[in-house]
């Protein structure tokens, strides 16, 4: 039993021994510098007149030069200065806590060890004090990191996310878990560019196609036909621009402007256009970003509900009712182009081509009619910007 015991433990300690060996040896040092300008160092001007000199009465020719008195302190300030050396002497170095951190983070790096002599790699570590903790650069071979700002009471943390990102070519971001996260992850106060934000009003006229069912006499029933829509147009929005970009975001409402009487269909299922209500977002390039005048173009996509009337059979109308309403909806993506004018003004304004293509089939019915089609459109409309 001895000898398997000792065979045992002599494989293990020259596993050890070999493991040990083929570790990269990595010294580690920790740097406190800085970035503050040091204040220019005042100098006495002799005095070159007869008489008193600046340390008292000039001497007469000839004689020893005599040395200024010894500077005195009162005791309060030899207390105070006492005190605060005392202090000091218990302060924590963080260029020796954080080495000290650094190096245990690399031993236990597989393949790595942290070592004082025989060095095969570098890790250096540089501190620039800020007003509150250090910005840290961390140097491993060709590779840098950088950790915006951390504090002495992170420094765990710090040297745990540096060394793992050093020593295995990752990013500081790329370290970080739920129990490493340093204050600059979280309180980084980022900046963005302005842009400049207007509401926008226009109005204009819109094409539409689509397969309607539609009324052939007064006593024939409806029969689908490809009719053409004109409504009009009425937009309201917000524009914002930055740079040679723009952003919409518009409502919109189109009114029905054909309307067919009840007594032409007394069979009914004749079905007209009412209205329709729309919201969406659209993406805009100038291409003429800083001129007065300026081309754009764009694209985006809208919701729209659309609301049609269906004559109803003549023996089914009331007083109030001879019509039943048919919706239908869902997304159309668009495609536009515009002019802008008068840019340089505060209110300025703008003309606008916008082709609208249905993603769905409208396709609803009821008692007095049903609709199924696809019913593309395109609108042209003038406005306002301000």
């Amino acid at each position: 039993m001895k000898p398997s015991w000792l065979g045992f433990v002599s494989l293990a300690i020259l596993i050890w021994s070999n493991a040990a060996a083929a570790a990269t040896r990595v010294c580690v040092s920790v740097q406190q510098k800085s970035w503050y300008r040091a204040p220019p160092h005042l100098t006495a001007v002799p005095s070159t007149t007869e008489g008193d000199g600046p340390l008292g009465p000039a001497a007469p020719p000839g004689a020893a030069p005599v040395p200024p008195p010894p500077p005195t302190s009162p005791p309060s300030a030899n207390a105070d200065a006492a005190a605060h050396a005392h202090a000091a002497a218990h302060e924590i170095d963080p260029t020796l806590y954080l080495k000290r951190m650094l190096e245990y983070e690399v031993t236990h790096e597989n393949g790595f060890m942290a070592v004082a002599d025989g060095c095969q790699q570098h890790l250096v570590v540089e501190l620039y004090q800020l007003e509150s903790g250090w910005t840290v650069f961390g140097h491993f071979g060709e590779r840098e990191e950088k950790v915006d700002r951390a504090e002495l009471d992170e420094f765990v943390e710090l040297a745990q996310r540096l060394a793992f990102a050093l020593l295995r070519g990752r990013t500081v971001g790329q370290t970080i878990t739920r129990e490493n996260v340093l204050r600059s992850d979280s309180e980084r106060d980022l900046r963005t560019v302005e842009g400049t934000g207007h509401f926008i009003f226009g109005m204009g006229t819109e094409v539409r196609l689509a397969q309607l069912p539609t009324a052939q006499g007064q006593s024939l029933p409806a029969a689908s036909e490809l009719r053409l829509l004109t409504p009009v147009s009425v937009q309201a929005g917000y524009r914002r621009k930055l740079h040679a970009w723009g952003f919409d975001a518009f409502g919109r409402v189109d009114l029905g402007t054909e309307q067919t009487g009840i007594h032409d269909n007394d069979l009914g299922g004749h079905v007209d256009y009412s209205f329709s209500l729309s919201a969406g977002l659209h993406f805009l390039r100038y291409l003429d970003a800083p001129g007065i005048n300026s081309f754009y173009f764009g694209g985006g996509a809208a919701f729209e509900l659309a609301f049609f009337d269906a004559i109803r059979p003549l023996a089914e109308r009331t007083a109030t009712t001879d019509r039943d309403v048919l919706v239908g909806g869902g997304l159309n993506v668009d495609l536009l182009v515009g002019y802008e004018f008068l840019r340089a003004s505060s209110i300025h304004f703008f003309g606008q081509l916008e082709l609208d293509v249905p993603t769905y089939l409208l396709k609803t019915e009821n008692d007095s009619g049903s609709i199924d089609t696809y019913m593309p459109g395109a609108v042209a409309q003038i406005g306002i910007i301000f």
